[in-house]
């Protein structure tokens, strides 16, 4: 019985250097994530439009629009930071992925409304409060038309409020193409500070998530309306100068 204590606490530390060993090999894990983001950016190039000069070292929650799997990158790209991505329990059940989402700590979402939502929401609660970065793709699917942004779906507000957490929109200007240059855009940090400590209602809820959506959503709008002007402007100069030489 003397040495019962004694055994409790040999099995405790090695539980301790267990989980210590992981994180260290899960740090190691992203660094690869990160040199893995240099290469594809060969092969699915893209500009990046950066709001502040550097984020301060803290968590966040990442919101990204969502077009494709390459998509994982831009978040990795902006965060030295491990970055934990919220992913539908469907991918799971391909081997491959079953290994990547673990590999990456992935958060497993339920799309069915079951109680494993609750499960990532507790999840993530916990990744940010051990001072870790989690991603969220609100859309909830792939935007397989590259149209305007699908309609959000609920939670990160609610997530980044209980843990006063700032959220990070990332935003795609449109479909990652091979060889084709893209333009993402990161955006400066939002809070709701005056939520912080306060029981919520779900129309609070909404409306915080409303502004990100809106923030979000005239980001990418602005862009592509600038694009669609410069290539106006210069159809126009072309058709100018033609015009001129028929003369």
């Amino acid at each position: 019985m003397e040495n019962q204590p004694n055994d409790i606490n040999r099995e405790k530390a090695k539980e301790v250097k267990k989980k210590q060993r992981a994180d260290r090999a899960y740090v190691r894990w992203f660094a690869f994530l990160r040199f893995a983001e240099k290469v594809l950016r060969v092969f699915y190039p893209y500009v990046r439009h950066d709001a502040v000069e550097k984020y301060e070292d803290r968590p966040y929650v990442l919101l990204c629009n969502h077009f494709r799997m390459v998509d994982v990158m831009y978040p990795c790209a902006a965060m030295k930071k491990p970055v934990h991505f919220m992913a539908k329990t469907e991918l799971w059940e391909n081997g491959f992925l079953h290994w990547f989402c673990n590999k990456c700590r992935c958060i497993p979402v339920s799309r069915d409304g079951s109680g494993t939502d609750v499960k990532a929401i507790m999840q993530s609660m916990k990744y940010l409060k051990s001072g870790e970065n989690i991603l969220i793709y609100p859309e909830g699917t792939r935007n397989k038309e590259n149209v305007d942004m699908l309609p959000f779906k609920g939670g990160f507000a609610a997530i980044a409020i209980k843990t006063r957490t700032p959220i990070v929109p990332i935003v795609q200007s449109g479909k990652p193409r091979l060889f084709r240059k893209s333009h993402v855009f990161y955006g400066a940090p939002i809070e709701f500070p005056e939520y912080y400590g306060k029981k919520l209602t779900e129309e609070e809820i909404a409306e915080c998530e409303k502004r990100v959506r809106d923030i979000m959503v005239k980001t990418r709008t602005d862009f592509l309306a600038s694009q669609a002007a410069e290539r106006a402007s210069k159809a126009a100069k072309k058709q100018k100068k033609s015009d001129r030489s028929e003369k």
